[in-house]
């Protein structure tokens, strides 16, 4: 995948989200569990200063939500909401994308990192134009 594609983009808010989001929950297939677990291991090994994790649970889908209702969301309709980061690709290929940008962004100390997250100043996320961006990419 094409660094800073559409894309790629989407996928390292995603991995962000997960990372900096507070109390989450992250739905998912149960054979993904295992990843995800160690996942969420190396998360408490590379931010001690985290006191909550995400929780994992059983879905169809990657749902991520935090308890502002913020979210991400894939292999479903677009939502109306534009507070959520929607990734319209299959489970199976979105988690172990997003589950690499999670271990890449902690490999470079995210979120003590500037710049890391690849996004000028670490300006606020635009989910309507990540979504025409995608939309056009993906056609």
């Amino acid at each position: 995948m094409e660094e800073n594609s559409p894309l790629w983009l989407a996928l390292r808010e995603a991995g962000r989200r997960v990372l900096s989001l507070g109390e989450i929950s992250i739905e998912i297939p149960i054979k993904h569990h295992d990843r995800w677990h160690r996942l969420i291991l190396n998360m408490s090994d590379a931010l001690p200063q985290r006191i909550t994790f995400p929780h994992i649970s059983t879905g169809e889908n990657l749902v991520v939500k935090d308890t502002n209702g913020r979210m991400i969301l894939t292999n479903e309709e677009a939502p109306s909401s534009m507070e959520t980061l929607w990734l319209p690709l299959k489970t199976d290929i979105v988690l172990p994308a997003v589950e690499q940008m999670c271990s890449e962004l902690l490999l470079a100390g995210y979120p003590g990192c500037e710049g890391c997250g690849f996004r000028e100043n670490e300006d606020e996320w635009d989910e309507e134009m990540s979504r025409n961006n995608l939309d056009a990419f993906l056609e």
